[in-house]
């Protein structure tokens, strides 16, 4: 986090930085090596550590509600990756003016409070972020998604034993983990051998509590992770995924 907050910094001052050193005839060797890496930084779009976003999808006047797409792109700091949450939900006429997300005609504008929500929701699988947004009042959800970009094996950083040749040079791997909570799924699936189901981490006395919230959201939950790797890792993780049982893509370099 603390990289990336730098980098976020660096290229706010990249421009005014260039201007004030344009000036200089014979910079230090120093000097021209921010130079160019402010040239660089300039000519590139960093994104930020957080986005919100959110469309309206249809209006149901007999209904008096309307259906949206949410897009939360945000930095996780816990596990050092990129997330992006997607969640489809329905909102009531009622609840506006109160109100998570306000319509005017054709157009959405989100609320202080559901930024603060999806802030605070928004922080681990799509199954608890589904199951938080379950007792929002005014809101259905229909799905929550979750997608990840990482975490990158390689030779300086390589994976659990086993999973990476014993020679790791030039062995990468990278994740793409997703899981999704739908009420559109007919069953729960677990493709991913690095995850679990959430209910399966309860206790006997709290998994009944959260089967019982799931039903009456009507959900079920998809999980699975692709990956993609470079030539000298892919022998090791592909006998490690057949061990493992699934059925997992691996996009080879």
């Amino acid at each position: 986090m603390k990289d990336l907050l730098s980098i976020q910094i660096d290229r706010r001052i990249a421009e005014d930085f260039l201007r004030q050193q344009g000036a200089l005839e014979s910079p230090t060797e120093k000097v021209a090596a921010k130079v160019a890496y402010y040239r660089k930084l300039s000519a590139v779009a960093i994104p930020p550590l957080t986005r919100l976003e959110v469309r309206l999808r249809r209006v149901f006047p007999d209904r008096k509600a309307a259906s949206f797409e949410v897009v939360f792109d945000r930095f996780d700091p816990g596990e050092g990756v990129f997330v992006r949450y997607t969640l489809l939900l329905e909102q009531t006429d009622g609840s506006w003016g109160g109100a998570l997300l306000e319509r005017r005609g054709d157009y959405t504008q989100q609320t202080e409070d559901f930024r603060a929500m999806m802030e605070r929701y928004a922080q681990d699988d799509s199954e608890i972020t589904f199951l938080l947004f379950g007792k929002a009042p005014g809101i259905t959800l229909e799905e929550v998604t979750r997608a990840r970009i990482g975490p990158l094996w390689s030779p300086s950083s390589p994976g659990p034993k086993g999973w990476m040749p014993e020679d790791p040079a030039g062995a990468y791997v990278l994740h793409f983990p997703i899981d999704r909570a739908s009420i559109h799924q007919e069953e729960d699936v677990d493709n991913d051998p690095f995850s679990t189901l959430f209910k399966d981490f309860l206790s006997p006395v709290s998994r009944p509590l959260v089967e019982e919230a799931a039903k009456s959201l009507g959900y079920r939950v998809f999980k699975d992770r692709k990956f993609a790797c470079t030539a000298p890792a892919e022998a090791a993780l592909r006998t490690q995924l057949q061990r493992a049982g699934g059925k997992n893509m691996v996009y080879v370099a």
